[in-house]
This record gives structure tokens, sequence and C-alpha cells, in this order.
């Protein structure tokens, strides 16, 4: 009988097995899997429990280091369980996390038996921390995110109690426990943590070896790679009967709509002086360009429409075009004599690439992604000490209220309304990210011209990535389920790292703190507004940028003012509510009393970790806030 605890050398030797199994290869040569007992990594506040893996020699950029056939990763859509998802039109990571219950049930019958023995039992995230331990993050992101995902995780617990009720045959053939919340609650907890997004048809996936490297923030050593743009339907990238199917299809709709059009055109130049179209056009034409018109110099707030175009130059001399996967593969295995070898390979497979070198004896990192403390906590169990990512969120209330003290009630209200007009142009984005809209435009553009080669982290956007149907018939529900979309949907205003509102907070405030004539004029145009918006966030940006870089105050203004974007009493104004709401943000964490003592690391190593991370993510949120008072205070005083 197997032993029903065995050791991390005994997990590891069947993991290395199952490797071999399923066609998993690394390069044994210059890295290595090691067990890792109460170890961390700098900058890292809890004990690392399980594998990592470390360089035998030195890694050099671009260096092919893992090949992770698809076929080795856990996936809801390749899954047994696949047609009952679409039959239940359940997806996302409710499907994942289902799927791997499922397999988990089988025990030893399952193909993937070998790497679910490997993994822990759940991953120490402060969802699954006790009451005292959830106390020590009163105040932080994290304090406020938990009672979210415990909401979120029963309505999902609640889909798969009745999956499980209507298939009796699938489920309840073995003793797995599937009516236990905690186990549902540590499967996510693992899915959370571990899983990646590898293509269009397999989405986020349990991916074997790729989930050994740990995490480094902006340091990481390694990224993984393979092509995404697949058949939705099959996951196959070429000349797959779905994807003819489709193109065919567009090709029939491509005529018909252009015979259509043929015979509207035709229709139209007959109709071409009609009463309606022609007050249709002088109305359009004379409402965005007689508001630009009429804007000038009264913009003073916003912007000089006067000067030259503000259109951005996109900076394609930035973007570094990956090598080709295809070619590393050949140079690694000299059995790929062709294209269509590598396009196969490239399809089939995911690879760990070097992407920053790395020195011998050294632990070799992946990244989870651009995060903050805050969400490496959440989603992980671990924070940073130094975290160029670090955000400090504000809410949505706070904000508002700040435009009802400044101006009124009323602004309040139009901003908002604003907000929801507006909702695409509010995606958030870190500014340490060093990314603008019109460079990810532009990547995105390029993406649709067949460059599908990508870099995939650890999933990151699953806080409530858990597709399937609500109850029909129910208004009250739908009216609350979409509520709840909407908040959810909604702009998140942060303080990011080192000290700034964010991009987004910065420019609504310039026209938030408006005069009520430039307010009107600039959020009653969707031309104008979609058009300086940007501009006014680029001027943050730069600004943001230029104080960083210890340039003072009015020299900073200067060199960011370049396009006469807004004038030095509006930053001022808008730097004071800045400080002031960091100031109110900043006395929720103001009693470090709920941390207490620290619990001894000898009798209790796991409540000393936990507290080690709240207080940790307590200083960082502090930092942030503290460095945004003082130089939000500074240019208040300087520009006012």
């Amino acid at each position: 009988m197997p032993d029903t605890n065995p050791s991390s050398s005994e997990k590891l030797r069947v993991l290395l097995q199952w490797f071999v199994e399923n066609k998993i290869a690394y390069n044994e040569e210059a890295i290595k899997i090691v067990e890792q007992q109460d170890t961390a990594s700098k900058g890292t506040a809890v004990l690392s429990h399980g594998f990592g893996v470390v360089s035998l020699r030195k890694l050099e950029s671009d260096e092919q280091l893992v090949v992770i056939p698809k076929s080795a990763v856990i996936s809801a859509a390749t899954s047994a369980l696949a047609n009952i998802f679409i039959d239940s039109d359940i997806g996302g990571n409710l499907a994942l996390c289902i799927t791997v219950m499922y397999e988990k049930s089988l025990g030893h019958e399952s193909p993937w038996y070998g790497y679910l023995q490997s993994l822990p039992e759940c991953a120490d995230i402060p969802l699954l921390w006790d009451a005292q331990s959830r106390s020590w993050l009163k105040g932080t992101d994290v304090g406020e995110w938990i009672d979210r995902d415990e909401a979120s995780l029963l309505e999902d617990f609640g889909v798969l109690q009745d999956l499980v009720a209507e298939y009796p045959a699938v489920f309840g053939g073995s003793n797995f426990k599937w009516d236990c919340f905690e186990s549902f609650v540590k499967i996510a907890s693992l899915v959370s943590s571990r899983a990646f997004s590898v293509d269009v048809h397999r989405d986020n996936s349990m991916v074997p070896f790729a989930d050994i490297f740990n995490h480094r923030t902006a340091k990481e050593n390694v990224h993984i790679v393979c092509e995404e743009m697949v058949c939705p339907v099959c996951g196959e990238a070429f000349g797959c009967e779905h994807m003819d199917a489709l193109e065919e299809m567009d090709s029939h709709e491509g005529a018909s709509e252009g015979e259509d059009e043929s015979e509207d055109n035709s229709e139209s130049e007959d109709d071409s002086g009609s009463e309606e179209d022609s007050e249709y056009d002088e109305d359009d034409d004379s409402s965005d360009s007689e508001s630009e018109d009429e804007l000038g110099e009264e913009l003073p707030l916003l912007v000089d429409l006067m000067g030259n175009s503000v259109a951005s130059e996109l900076q394609q001399d930035e973007d570094v075009e990956m090598e080709s996967v295809g070619d590393k593969n050949s140079e690694h295995s000299g059995e790929s004599d062709s294209d269509d070898d590598q396009d196969d390979e490239l399809v089939d497979t995911l690879e760990m690439v070097v992407f920053r070198p790395c020195k011998a004896n050294t632990e070799v990192f992946n990244t989870y992604g651009e995060h903050g403390s805050a969400y490496l906590l959440h989603r992980y169990g671990f924070c940073d000490t130094k975290n160029p990512f670090d955000s400090v969120s504000l809410s949505t209330e706070n904000v508002m209220q700040a435009f009802a003290l400044s101006v009124s009630e009323q602004r309040a209200i139009d901003v908002a309304a604003v907000i929801r007009r507006f909702e695409d142009l509010f995606e958030s984005r870190h500014r340490a990210c060093g990314q603008d809209e019109d460079e990810e435009e532009e990547e995105g553009e390029e993406e649709e011209e067949n460059e599908h080669d990508h870099d995939h982290d650890h999933d990151h956007d699953h806080d409530h990535d858990h597709d399937h149907d609500h109850d029909e018939g129910n208004n009250e529900d739908e009216e609350q389920d979409n509520q709840a979309d909407d908040d959810e949907n909604a702009p998140r205003f942060s303080i990011d790292a080192p000290g700034h509102p964010d991009l987004n907070l910065a420019a609504l405030l310039v026209l938030g703190l408006a005069d009520e004539e430039v307010f009107e004029k600039a959020s009653h145009s969707e031309q104008i507004f979609r058009h300086y918006f940007p501009v006014i966030r680029r001027f943050w940006a730069m600004f943001q940028d230029e104080l960083d870089n210890d340039t003072p105050v009015p020299a900073a203004f200067r060199k960011a003012n370049q396009e006469g974007a807004v004038r030095k009493a509006s930053v001022g104004t808008v730097s004071n509510v800045v400080y002031r709401l960091a100031e109110a943000r900043l006395q929720l964490l103001a009693d470090d009393s709920v941390l207490g003592e620290k619990p001894a690391a000898d009798s209790d190593p796991l409540m000393a970790s936990r507290w080690e991370s709240a207080k940790l993510l307590r200083s960082n949120e502090r930092k942030t806030l503290s460095q945004c008072i003082k130089t939000y205070k500074k240019i208040a005083t300087k520009l006012s």
C-alpha cells in the first residue's frame, strides 16, 4: 500500500519519472530541480516549501531550458469533462478548478497523478488564513478583497454542487468530498497561484514544470513562450477544418455584404438630398468642430488647442521582436529540418526560455506578472520588500467625495457619468510598466499581423473569472448580478509606487476640477474627450517621471508640458486633492496595534510567516502613501 504521506524526495522522484513518460524535457546540464525547506528568496517574507529551479552553469539570453508538450497541461477544454462544461456553460477558472478536483478524485488512475501528487495541499493565501491572521490585514487592500473572494467562491461552489447533482455517474464514483467547501477553496488556491494562460483554446491551464519556477519581481530569468493563436475549437493552428470553415463563411459573408452595400449605395444616391440626412450631417459637423473652435484658450485647465497636433508618435523603434521559438527548437534538437516541422512543434509545445542571464548556482526565477505586494500576497501568498509595481487602492466613493467637496455634489454626479460613458479609456495599468496606450494599440495591431509568439505569465485577471449561467426568471437576482458586474467593471483608482496618483485619476481630476464651462464643453463632446484625455494622461506620465528623476517641480512641469496640456494652477489644485486622498487612505493603516506580538517562529512557523507578510504589506502601503503626501504637498505649494 503506497505511503499516504510521502517525503518531498519521493514526490520529486515520482514527478521526474512522470516528466519522462509525458515527454517533458529540460536541459539537465543547465538546470536542476531542488527541494526547498524553510528558504526564501531575498525580499520575500514567507516560507518556501516545495521545489525550485537552480542553475548549474551560467545561463545565456534566449537559451531554451524546458520544452513542455501541450498534451501534458491540465486544461478544462481538453479534459474528460469538456462536453459537460460546454453543455452547462461553465468556463474560466471555475472549469479549471473542477477539472483539477476531478483528476485528483481519480487518484492513481489519473493521467496527471505524477504531477498532482507533487503539489502542496493548497497555497497559503490570505483567503485560507484564520481570523487572527486576517485581522493583521485590517486597513490593507488585501483585507478588503477577502470578503469579495469568499462571496465569489461560494457562488462558484453552488454551481459545482448543481453539476455534481446533475451528473452523479461522473462525480459519484469515488470517495472524493465534492460537497466540502474547504476542499474546493484549497483547489481554487492552487489554480489561483499556479495557472498559466496557454492559448485561446486551452485558456488558463495547469502547466507542469513551469510552475516550479518561483517568482521575482522585475528581475525574472525566464519566460514561458508558446503559440497562442490557435483554433479556439480544437487547438490546431494550421489548416484545421474549423478554421477552413470559418474562413469560407467569412468570404461568403463578405461577398454578401459587398452586394448589399452596393445596392444601398445605389439607393442612397437617389436620396442624398433628403432633409433628414442633411440635418444629421449638419448637426454632426457643427457639434464637434464648433466645440473645438469655441474651446481654444477658454480651456486653460485642459489643453491648448492652438498648437501642433497632439497625436502621440508611435515608438516603433522600441518594439523588439522575439526570436522565432521555432528556430530555437531546431537549434536545440537538430530534428526539425523544415518550417512546417518547426511550426508544428511550436503549436504543440510551451517552452521556458532565458530572458535575463543567470549566474551559476543560483535560483532561476520566472515572473507571475507585474503586480504589487498586495496582489502577490492575495494571489500567491507572499510579497516583496521593494516592488516598483506597488499600488494602494482608493475607493471610488472617496474620489467622488473629493469632487463634491472641491466643486459640488452635482459635479461628482457628472464625473461619475463621464466615467461610465468613457469606461474604455480607464483601463488600469501601473505606471512602472512603462507602456502607454499608444504603444499597446500598436502592439495589438502587430499581433493581428501574425505576431503570435507570446510570453505567458501566471494568470492574473481572474478574481471573478468563473463563467456560468445564473438561474433565470428571478429579476431581482439578475439586477443584483448586473450591479455586481458594473461594480466589478468600474475603474479602479490608486496611488502607485513610489508615490503618485494613477494616470487615470490624475487626468480625471484635471477635468473634474475645471470650471463649469470648460467641464461642460469637454465632457459632452465624445470627440474632444477622447482626443484630450490621453493628452493629459501623457503629461502626467512625463511629469511623474521627471519628479522621480529628482527634477525640481517647476522644471519638471515645463519639460512635461511641451504641448501646453495644462496650467500650473490646475496641477497645483490637483496635487492638493491628491495628497488629501492619500492622507485619508493612510488613516486606515494607522493602527499597527492590530499586529500584536510576532508569533514564535520555532513553535508556529506558519503563523510567524503570515505575521511577517502582513507587517511587510502594511509597511509597503504606508511608504507609498507617505511618499505621495510628501511629494504632492510640495507640488501644491510650488504650483498653486
